[in-house]
């Protein structure tokens, strides 16, 4: 898109000169993830549905719900309606004042969802990321228990924030400039309290007996000593590193969890709000129930910065009685609980859920049909409108050889999920993945089976550069 520099298109002020705007990202923003010299400018001109409108006229459909987010597509007419009229009569109101927005949000959210006095959630507090909403849960869980370490998964991801990033998994480290081989972590990792345990196996793990992971996270719970442990945070699903665990794994985890009396901080940032076809994600297991919930993200639908934060009766009850000294800023921010509000109530009154679930068969079998055709493609796992693709070579090996073990050093513009990506792109998809082999499949609930058929024929076309790639010439039979 770079070389577009005369695009023009009208904006609220008139025309945007979009050579203009992209000398002014290059020169005064600070990216993330890409160095100066690999950034690409795209330049997006508006959203709309489900769609991404590009400043050279391209039209995307977005099939990954932008990072895996934007759950109700772009500026749903609704969700934006009721952020309107708030912002009718609100701006800023700061935490220790009540707005009408900010108890609604919550009593959606506990009530309408979770049960209200049948459920086991006591009370909710929204921040600006979910990010934000891991930190608060992991300071509560210190607070409640007093104790120091959090049990993290490896290949987890829980945001970039210090905190945050401290968790084992995909975190804000860098590679310099100067040595495009270096992973350098944020000095300190990993943090004091701060204690990894292993992966969970994938879904289709057929070995006989316990699981591995378990047996192995059950020594080091030993070994550190339960009486140390405040809680142990986990994903359902692994959003950056895109894969279903073994169906028996989060049930047993939460029954270590009860044996030696830890807390479970299950994060729902990602997963919750019907990504998995669930209100939330734990809620696809029987017997098992949160401590402390992270929420962000298909909250709102990302229509503002959202995150937050749920506490279990007990816990809150806890935190409730006492002179707590937390909040930020934009806690609770009415223009934020708008969006809540409206995002939730068009959810419930269009029962969304139900829509997920329907719809979620014919995603997957479409995608499972398209994997048999490909040799590149080797495992599929998910749930509701989130799957993961996995590419293999001709062995059937990963093709980029540290697959989630990456440190995303060296030439990652050739790893599959960046050729992928830029060939969906090419035909008018926004497609793509996080870790070098993983594609993520992840629609907005909003999606049509036009939509589905086109997402999966243009993915179709981006395996077969693959396949090519790899040295097979040809489609499975």
């Amino acid at each position: 898109m770079s070389e577009k520099k005369t695009q023009t298109c009208d904006g609220p002020v008139g025309p945007i000169d979009w050579g203009e705007i992209e000398h002014w990202d290059r020169s005064y923003y600070l990216h993330n993830v890409q160095a100066q010299a690999e950034y690409v400018f795209t330049g997006v001109e508006r959203t709309d549905g489900n769609y991404l409108y590009l400043a050279d006229g391209t039209r995307l459909l977005d099939f990954q719900s932008q990072l895996v987010s934007d759950s109700m597509g772009h500026r749903h007419p609704k969700v934006h309606a009721e952020i309107k009229r708030a912002m009718g009569r609100y701006g800023h109101v700061f935490f220790g004042l009540a707005t009408d927005y900010r108890a609604r949000a919550a009593k959606i959210v506990i009530e309408d969802i979770l049960g209200g006095e049948k459920g086991w959630a006591g009370r909710v507090r929204f921040l600006s990321s979910g990010s934000e909403g891991v930190e608060c849960a992991l300071a509560m869980a210190r607070l409640y228990t007093g104790r120091p370490v959090i049990l993290t998964q490896a290949h987890s991801f829980h945001g970039m924030t210090i905190g945050a990033t401290q968790l084992r998994g995909y975190r804000g480290n860098i590679t310099p400039a100067e040595s495009p081989d270096e992973i350098r972590d944020v000095p300190g990792f990993p943090g004091p309290g701060i204690v990894a345990i292993p992966a969970p196996e994938f879904h289709d793990w057929e070995g006989a007996g316990p699981l591995p992971s378990l047996v192995a996270t059950e020594r080091i719970i030993q070994d550190v000593g339960p009486e140390n442990i405040a809680a142990v945070i986990t994903e359902t699903m692994l959003g950056a590193a895109g894969y279903l665990p073994h169906d028996r794994y989060l049930v047993e985890l939460y029954g270590l969890s009860r044996k030696y009396d830890f807390l479970w901080i299950d994060d729902e940032v990602m997963c919750g709000f019907g990504r998995l076809g669930d209100w939330f994600s734990y809620q696809g297991y029987d017997g098992i129930e949160p401590d402390l919930m992270p929420i962000g993200k298909s909250i709102n639908g990302c229509a503002l910065p959202v995150g937050g934060v749920v506490a279990s009766r007990p816990i809150a009850e806890y935190f409730d009685r006492a002179r707590w000294w937390s909040g930020s800023t934009n806690d609770g921010h009415a223009l934020v609980c708008a969006s809540i509000v409206g995002n939730l109530e068009t959810m419930i009154e269009e029962d969304i859920i139900a829509r997920i679930r329907r719809l979620s068969p014919y995603l997957e079998a479409k995608l499972r049909d398209v994997g048999r055709r490909h040799a590149c493609v080797g495992r599929i796992a998910g749930r509701g409108f989130y799957f993961c693709v996995d590419l293999v070579d001709a062995a059937g090996n990963p093709i980029v050889a540290e697959d989630r073990d990456t440190g995303f050093v060296g030439d990652i513009a050739s790893h599959p999920n960046h050729v992928i990506a830029r060939e969906c792109a090419k035909r008018g998809l926004y497609l793509g993945g996080f870790v070098p082999n993983t594609i993520k499949v992840a629609p907005p609930f909003t999606i049509t089976e036009e939509e589905i058929d086109f997402g999966i024929g243009v993915f179709d076309e981006a395996l077969a550069v693959i396949d090519r790639q790899i040295g097979i010439n040809r489609s499975r039979a």
